[in-house]
């Protein structure tokens, strides 16, 4: 195994109108992992008062950001928890939308429950690991950097371009590494679907 610095690099493999379908192939790669991390991260942006209303019951004790409200010097940021948001749907409106990112044990069933409730702003689910060796490939496991990730209503990997799609990423060592990516994605059916773009 290769220790390295830096950002990952990721690739699309699979992209999907059914969330469940995204989800699933996901863990199918999540499966292919040598190692993976007992953690998990969950992130959201909830733009209805609705989405706020069913998230919480999924995700009581996270915190909310709310990115509706203007630039205060004072309050870096506007977090709320479940006991301080407003109890109306008009309270709520005015603060929309919410953030929410939580990192928690990996549990399938929380996760299925996280991708029921969502609407239709952007979300991702992303399991941290690593890859295993591949001999005849010449691949070599790294230590960091190496993950997989589910961006729900999304083609990009920051949320950033909103979609009726849901895309799977697989995260690889800086150096981009296509001929891994290439051979997770016939491990579960899939190619890579575009360039490389930076990860995280």
């Amino acid at each position: 195994m290769v220790a390295i610095m830096g950002n990952s690099t990721a690739y699309p493999l699979f992209r999907s109108a059914g969330a469940a379908d995204a989800l699933a192939l996901a863990r199918r790669l999540c499966s292919l992992m040598e190692r993976r991390d007992p953690v998990v991260e969950l992130t959201a942006e909830l733009q209805a008062a609705e989405d706020v209303w069913r998230m919480l019951d999924v995700l009581p004790e996270a915190v909310y950001i709310a990115e509706g409200l203007p630039f205060d010097s004072y309050h870096w940021t506007h977090e709320y928890r479940a006991d301080t948001l407003p109890r109306d749907s008009y309270g709520l409106v005015t603060l929309l939308p919410f953030r929410v990112d939580v990192e928690t044990q990996v549990n399938d069933e929380l996760e299925d429950l996280f991708v029921r409730t969502l609407g239709g702003g952007p979300a991702s689910i992303y399991w941290d690991g690593s890859w295993p060796d591949v001999p005849e490939l010449d691949l070599q496991a790294y230590a960091k950097y190496e993950a997989v990730q589910v961006v729900f209503n999304s083609l990009d990997l920051h949320g950033e371009l909103p979609a009726d799609e849901h895309t799977v990423f697989v995260h690889l060592s800086k150096f981009g590494d296509l001929p891994r990516a290439e051979w997770l994605a016939r491990q579960v059916g899939g190619e890579v679907l575009g360039e490389s773009v930076p990860g995280r």
